[in-house]
C-alpha cells in the first residue's frame, strides 16, 4: 500500500497527540499490506497479487436457486493482470485449491474452445475419492444419471483455463452446469456470459476470478465466488455458485455423501 501523500515538509516532526495519530496510521497501513488469511487457507498477497474478497458462503435451497447460482452484486476487482495472463493461487497446506484470476481475451477463449480436453483422471482435488454414479432429480422432474461429483474448472477451458490441479475443485454436477439441460447454470452461467461478451466485443478484455470458499478445515468448498467485469464495464457481476445437489447430503469435510 502506498503511503498517503502529505503537504507537510519532510523535515517537520509531529509531536504529542499528532504523533500518536501518525503512528496509528502507519500501523494500519502496514497491517493491510502484510496479507490476510484467505478462505482457501492460504495467505493473500499484497496489492497486485492474488487475494480473496468474500470469506462466507450462503446456504443453498432449491426453491430460491434452482440453477445453483445467485447474483451477489457488482464484481470485486482487486488484481491487476495483463491481457492473456492467468494467476493460479495454488494449494494450501490441506491440498485445497485456491483462487484463480485471469484477464481473458477472445484469443484465449478461441484457443481453449478449440483444443482437445486433456486427460484429468490423474487429478484428485481435495475431497475427491467418494464419487459414484447416482440419479439426480431436477426441478422439472427429469433425472440425470451419472457421477455426482465432477472435476470442476475454476477458469473454464473455454476461457483459457488448463486441466491442472491448481484449476480444479471437487464440484457437484449441478455446481458445474446447473440442471443439466441447457448446461447454463452453476459455473456454466458465469462462463457463458463471459464468452458471449468476448464474442460481441472482440477487442476487449474480461477480468474473471473464481474463489472457492471453504468452511474451517473442510476439504470440499461450499461455494465458488466468481467475479466478472468487462473492460468497458457493461458486464459487471459477482456470482455465488453453490456446491450442492438436490436430494443428497454432502459431508464437506470428507467428500462423502448420501441420499436424503
Amino acid at each position: 500500500m502506498s503511503r498517503p501523500s502529505s503537504n507537510m515538509p519532510r523535515n517537520t516532526k509531529l509531536r504529542g497527540p499528532l504523533a500518536l495519530v501518525a503512528a496509528l496510521l502507519v500501523a494500519v497501513a502496514t497491517a493491510f499490506g502484510s496479507g490476510a488469511v484467505s478462505p482457501s487457507g492460504g495467505q493473500s498477497a499484497q496489492v497486485g497479487s492474488i487475494s480473496t474478497q468474500q470469506t462466507e458462503y450462503n446456504t443453498w435451497n432449491q426453491e430460491d436457486y434452482p440453477e445453483y447460482y445467485r447474483i451477489v452484486g457488482r464484481a470485486d476487482v482487486d488484481v491487476e493482470l495483463e491481457p492473456g495472463e492467468i494467476s493460479y493461487e495454488g494449494m494450501d497446506e490441506l491440498g485445497r485449491t485456491g483462487r484463480v484470476a485471469a484477464c481473458v481475451t477472445l484469443e484465449m477463449a478461441r484457443e481453449g474452445s478449440d483444443r482437445e480436453r486433456e486427460d484429468m483422471s490423474w487429478i484428485h482435488p481435495s475431497g475427491w475419492g467418494h464419487n459414484r454414479e447416482v440419479d439426480i432429480v431436477m426441478p422439472d422432474g427429469d433425472t440425470y444419471h451419472g457421477a455426482l461429483f465432477n472435476r470442476s474448472h475454476l477458469l473454464a477451458k473455454s476461457l483459457g483455463g488448463e486441466e491442472v490441479p491448481e484449476n480444479m475443485v471437487t464440484g457437484t454436477r449441478t455446481q458445474n452446469v446447473g440442471d443439466n439441460h441447457g448446461q447454463d447454470g452453476g459455473m456454466a452461467y458465469a462462463e457463458e456470459i463471459a464468452r458471449d461478451w468476448l464474442w460481441d466485443h472482440r477487442d476487449g478484455t474480461l477480468y474473471y476470478s473464481a474463489t472457492p470458499v471453504y468452511e474451517g478445515d473442510e476439504l470440499v468448498c461450499r461455494s465458488v465466488i466468481v467475479d466478472v467485469r468487462s473492460s468497458d464495464g457493461s458486464l459487471d457481476q459477482q456470482i455465488e455458485v453453490f456446491n450442492a445437489v438436490g436430494g443428497f447430503e454432502i459431508d464437506y469435510e470428507t467428500g462423502e455423501f448420501w441420499e436424503v
